[in-house]
């Protein structure tokens, strides 16, 4: 069975282009490429001979000036049965080709940049519409290719391609997304609708400040909530992660600005400078709080005072103290006894600034304090071993000279820190990883009752 592209089309030789046009858009319609794919191909070859043929006729007669019938240059689409291969035969009259006309031309580039736009601006529904009704992808060479570019733009260009829209593209040019990439587009959908959730971050104000170019005045400000440097530089960092690199969107200062306060090891000028703005900023309610209840002008000065010190000791306490939980977290730590043993060191510096100056109690509970709340998780062993050694320094000829709650806080940053490192170093495991271990908690039901003891017989003598 043999059929003329033109007889395919339902059209007469002489058609024009036009007339080509109109017959193929009307015979999409009546067939579909879901339904009959093969009968879809057929079609668009006919389609894209019809036209080449009628564009080279009226290319050859306008250079030739004569008249040449356009069936004697049409050749005949005929199916060989025995293998299924397509073979070209001439009408009767006609002088045989040697080979078929090239079909017309495809913009390849063109196309592509088409699709990528509607795939960024595109709702999922109309683009699948336009997909499946556009004529030159009914061309399984063409599909193949624009298919293979459209995905390595997405992948290596930074295109923001919707999830619903790449779920599309997917479907239709058989191609499976990696992992990669569609984690790529969760984390550009959550920085457009600014909806963290899926990343721990439930403040819309994070990703907010993220997005905004760097004002340090601001990012000063937000750096001084508790806990504002740290969300956002784990939202940052988990952002880049999932991204593999830079997030368009997000300013690269502001992740730097607020990575560096994250940092428990960064001592530099924007760390002092937080310090000192909360601290002035609560002197500044407390005064306000003193004038609005008319208390005496001394006292308030006082008290304001005392207000920012105690604030900024305080901030600095918590550093130093995130300070050395990073290190115990690090698994090195068990092979340097300096840096491992960091809170026993602190704690003796501690009692023994106490033996110096007495007078200044504040000295020794700066540097015993933090080597002692590094221990809060492990809250019983340390509480054991504060009572143990409270009651040994009692039990002591001096014990008038140190405190009672300084001795409890030095006794369990150094109990619990020595049985830490011990039990550390020989199981080869972090400090972070021993926390809590058997040792020292025996360790600590050791020293609470011993000391207790101890304490007692002291008392009856």
């Amino acid at each position: 069975m043999s059929e003329w592209p033109y007889d395919l089309l339902e059209i007469d030789d002489d058609a024009d282009e036009r007339t080509i046009k109109r017959a193929y858009a009307r015979l999409l319609k009546l067939t579909r490429p879901d339904e009959d794919p093969a009968g879809f191909q057929r079609l668009n070859e006919a389609y894209q001979a019809a036209l080449s043929y009628q564009r080279d006729t009226t290319v050859q007669l306008a250079d030739e000036d004569v008249l040449v019938g356009t069936t004697s240059l049409l050749p005949i689409l005929e199916t060989d049965h025995s293998d299924g291969r397509a073979t070209h035969v001439t009408p009767p009259g006609g002088t045989a080709e040697p080979s078929s006309p090239a079909a017309a031309r495809v913009d390849e580039a063109r196309l592509r940049d088409d699709l990528m736009t509607r795939a960024t601006h595109e709702l999922p529904s109309l683009l699948r519409q336009h997909l499946a009704q556009h004529p030159d992808l009914y061309s399984l060479e063409v599909k193949r290719r624009i298919g293979s570019d459209v995905f390595e733009q997405i992948a290596y260009e930074d295109k923001p391609v919707s999830p619903g829209n790449l779920a599309v593209l997917g479907e239709f040019f058989g191609f499976t997304p990696p992992e990669w990439l569609e984690q790529r587009a969760r984390v550009m959908r959550a920085v457009e609708s600014e909806d963290t959730d899926a990343f721990d971050e439930e403040r819309p104000l994070t990703i907010r400040q993220l997005k905004r170019p760097f004002r340090w005045p601001l990012a000063l400000l937000l750096a001084c909530i508790p806990g504002f440097s740290i969300r956002a530089a784990r939202l940052a960092q988990r952002l880049t992660a999932d991204y593999g690199g830079d997030v368009p969107g997000l300013d690269t200062r502001e992740q730097a600005f607020f990575q560096r306060l994250a940092d428990p090891f960064y001592p530099g000028l924007w760390r002092w400078a937080t310090v000192l703005l909360t601290a002035l900023a609560a002197t500044l309610l407390i005064a306000g709080l003193c004038r609005l209840t008319d208390v005496d002008p001394d006292r308030a000065t006082r008290v304001t005072g005392m207000t920012f010190f105690a604030v900024a000791g305080g901030l600095c306490i918590w550093h130093v103290m995130r300070a050395l939980w990073a290190l115990r977290e690090r698994p090195g730590t068990m092979h340097t006894p300096w840096v491992a043993l960091m809170p026993v060191w602190l704690a003796l510096a501690g009692l023994l600034l106490a033996f110096l100056l007495p007078g200044v109690p504040a000295l020794a509970f700066a540097l015993v304090l933090p080597a002692a709340l590094l221990h809060f998780r492990v809250f019983f062993d340390a509480l054991r071993f504060g009572i143990g050694a409270s009651w040994l320094a009692r039990a002591l000829p001096a014990s008038d000279v140190l405190s009672p709650w300084l001795t409890a806080l030095a006794g369990a940053a150094i109990g619990v820190t020595a049985c830490d490192w011990l039990y550390a170093r020989r199981h080869r495991v972090s400090l972070a990883t021993a926390m809590g271990n058997r040792w020292t908690t025996i360790a600590s039901f050791v020293a609470f009752i011993s000391m207790g003891v101890l304490g007692v017989v002291q008392w009856l003598r």
